[in-house]
C-alpha cells in the first residue's frame, strides 16, 4: 500500500501534504456543493448555477494534476 501511494504521488508530482490538501479541498467542496444541490432541489430558485460552477472548478483542479 505504501508503494502504491508513493507511485501515485510521483505520478501526480505532489508531496504527501500537497496531495492531502488538494484531496481535502476537493472533498470538502463536494460536500458543500452537495448540500447546495439538495437545497436547489427543494427550492429551484436558489443556487441555480452553484452545482455546475463548482463541478467545473473541481474538474479544472483535477485536470491540472
Amino acid at each position: 500500500m505504501i508503494k502504491d501511494s508513493q507511485e501515485h504521488l510521483n505520478e501526480v508530482n505532489e508531496t504527501y501534504l500537497q496531495h492531502m490538501w488538494i484531496a481535502f479541498k476537493i472533498g470538502f467542496t463536494m460536500l458543500v456543493t452537495g448540500v447546495f444541490c439538495l437545497i436547489h432541489g427543494l427550492i429551484p430558485g436558489l443556487f441555480k448555477k452553484t452545482g455546475s460552477n463548482q463541478i467545473a472548478k473541481m474538474n479544472e483542479m483535477v485536470s491540472r494534476n
